[in-house]
């Protein structure tokens, strides 16, 4: 990378570090020697150090578990929602099934309520064909009598009509019979 596009990037030219074995072979007076340490010290560091990581865990477990809980909490709730909805949906789904079964049952009742009235009316209407037929036939064979006893006088009328044309005929065959005789001989 040349200047000109480290600086358009807001990077400062930085001098080459130098690698040295420590910190006190460098020249610069700005640097203090810090490679003597004390057992004390490094423990006390190592402690403060540990402490922090331990607060920083306490805090990850902690936020960790409220995140559970949280979620938990969360699904809970969910599960609160959906169980509502499904309670909502079967009584929805119960009380459309009964409208449909009172529905049904109303009309199965009137259908069966009209059948009953058809085959009320049908026996009425059959009833009255065969009270009908009775009186026709009854009227049948009063007429049939009737024309039985007509048939009757007017045989017993013909029976003397014809007695007394036989008669007559008789009577005037036998006056024709004797006017021949008198007339012939």
């Amino acid at each position: 990378m040349d200047n000109y596009s480290g600086r358009l990037f807001g990077e400062a030219h930085l001098p080459q570090t130098r690698y040295v074995k420590d910190d006190r072979a460098t020249p610069d007076s700005h640097t203090g020697p810090m490679n003597d340490i004390t057992r004390e010290e490094l423990a006390t560091t190592l402690s403060a150090i540990e402490e922090r990581m331990d607060k920083r865990i306490d805090r990850m477990e902690y936020d960790a578990e409220k995140r559970v809980l949280d979620y938990k909490s969360e699904l809970a709730l969910r599960d609160e929602q959906v169980r509502r909805e499904v309670d909502l949906r079967q009584e929805s789904f119960r009380f459309e099934q009964a409208a449909r079964d009172a529905a049904l049952s109303e009309k199965f009742s009137g259908f069966l309520a009209a059948q009953a009235e058809r085959d009320k009316a049908w026996e009425k209407i059959s009833e009255a064909r065969f009270e009908r037929i009775e009186k026709d036939v009854s009227s049948i064979k009063t007429d049939t009598k009737k024309v039985s006893d007509d048939v009757n006088g007017i045989k017993v009328t013909m029976a003397k009509y014809l007695g007394a044309a036989v008669v007559i005929g008789a009577l005037a065959s036998a006056a024709l019979g004797a006017a021949a005789k008198h007339l012939l001989g």
